[in-house]
């Protein structure tokens, strides 16, 4: 089966067909699958998403690799109140009074942030105010609690390290060199050594 992928812009975002979007702020060749929910958030260049994906207040750097149904930073009702429902904090819908404004901002300043050149796998659920760092893998269907070390690959509910995904000599070298930093002219005139085993691609540029 062969799938025709659009060609993107570099300057205006692709937006798949049934995609709501508030408050949100794209990079560079974005590509955003279809039925999306973008609440609140900042998509880094290069950054694309599969279909259904739903992120609130959440800050996304470059060339993130998202799959289909990812639920990035999701709101906490108030728990710790007599009243968990949304009309206690924002029940205009429901003929209550004005809304908790300072419940509300608080809330929406709980950032998630996810680092450079992340793969988040299909039916991913990442938890408000965390980070994964930069090349980090999350297996599908893993419930992430905690932060996300560099480099790592976590699956599981809830999710949990299963190994490295390379040395740490390796994964050091691969900050320093930062590629997702590099300027277009430069990844279009290295776009071949991507596919380089790492060591080679490493020895090759540490030094740029």
């Amino acid at each position: 089966m062969h799938i025709d992928f659009p060609k993107l812009s570099a300057d205006t975002p692709t937006i798949g067909q049934g995609s709501k979007i508030k408050d949100t702020k794209f990079g560079k060749w974005i590509e955003i699958g279809e039925n999306n929910l973008l609440d609140n958030c900042t998509f880094g260049d290069y950054d694309y998403t599969g279909q259904y994906c739903f992120m609130q207040n959440t800050d996304l750097k470059k060339f993130n690799s998202i799959a289909a149904m990812v639920r990035i930073g999701p709101t906490n009702h108030p728990y710790d109140r007599a009243a968990q429902h949304i009309f206690s904090y924002n029940g205009g819908a429901y003929g209550f009074g004005p809304k908790d404004s300072e419940y509300l901002t608080k809330r929406k300043a709980i950032r998630t942030t996810i680092g450079n050149d992340v793969w988040i796998g299909h039916g991913v659920l990442i938890q408000s105010g965390l980070t994964v760092g930069d090349g980090a893998v999350i297996g599908a269907g893993a419930v992430v609690t905690h932060d996300v070390e560099p480099y790592t690959i976590i699956g599981g509910v809830p999710g949990k390290k299963i190994k490295d995904r390379f040395p740490d000599e390796i994964k050091t070298d691969m900050e320093k060199i930062a590629w997702w930093d590099w300027s277009r002219e430069k990844l279009e005139q290295y776009y071949a050594d991507f596919r380089l085993p790492i060591d080679e691609f490493v020895k090759k540029h540490i030094n740029d």
